[in-house]
């Protein structure tokens, strides 16, 4: 059950706290004090007659993609592993349940699709159980969100410090847009498919647990139409 203190634990688990917000400006700072990110910045077209005052040309900042300092990897990284041992600890923790779950999708699709005799009542059963999994995916899932987050909140922190301390940056041609943020973390997309860490090793096809999760949704379908599962 999903409890306030749950939800309040995931919340505090996304914020990052004053003392790692500074951390990462300061080092945000001391990277751009070095030249980091070394990247050579493309200079943008200066406008007939030069620029104004005698100004030098201003610049254009470099694509995201390039700015990968050692400072995100390791953010990024250390998120991505986070992220991994949380998926591990769910699958050890249900281990029972996937194996119940996989032992029954034989028997669904054995009763569908071999005897070709429905039963209802046993795939109701099932389809419990796959409820129970997903909720315990989206209960997790929550837990790995905050590790992004705070991921996220690490990097706005850094990349605060290099602009506000990198040379290069007092002469963009213009300001980067808000959701500026090189090196953004972003949770698998495999937390948003919780069923196929389900099945075995071949990407949904050929196996009994695929095919006992399409005659579900097949009912759940019907259900909503008002008409028969068989």
């Amino acid at each position: 059950m999903i409890t306030s203190d749950s939800v309040n634990g995931v919340a505090r688990r996304g914020g990052l706290g004053p003392t790692a917000r500074l951390r990462a400006r300061r080092r945000g700072r001391r990277d751009a004090a070095r030249g980091v990110p070394r990247i050579a910045f493309t200079v943008a077209a200066a406008p007939p007659g030069g620029g104004p005052d005698g100004m030098p040309p201003s610049i254009e900042p470099p694509a995201p993609e390039v700015l990968i300092t050692p400072y995100v990897m390791e953010v990024r990284t250390a998120a991505r592993r986070a992220t991994e041992q949380l998926r591990s600890s769910l699958i050890g923790r249900e281990q029972a349940l996937i194996s119940r779950l996989r032992a029954e999708s034989v028997r669904v699709v054995t009763q569908y699709d071999v005897r070709e005799d429905p039963r209802p009542a046993a795939l109701a059963r099932y389809g419990l159980w796959v409820g129970q999994w997903r909720t315990s995916v989206d209960r997790c899932r929550s837990h790995a969100q905050a590790v992004v987050d705070q991921a996220n909140q690490r990097l706005a922190c850094y990349w605060d410090g290099v602009r506000a301390a990198h040379p290069h940056f007092g002469r963009l041609a213009r300001r980067p847009p808000g959701d500026w943020l090189p090196g953004r973390v972003e949770l698998d997309p495999s937390w948003h498919r919780p069923d196929i860490w389900l099945l075995a090793d071949d990407e949904h096809a050929r196996t009994a647990t695929s095919r006992a999760l399409q005659i579900l949704e097949r009912q759940n379908t019907y259900r909503a139409d008002g008409r028969s599962a068989r």
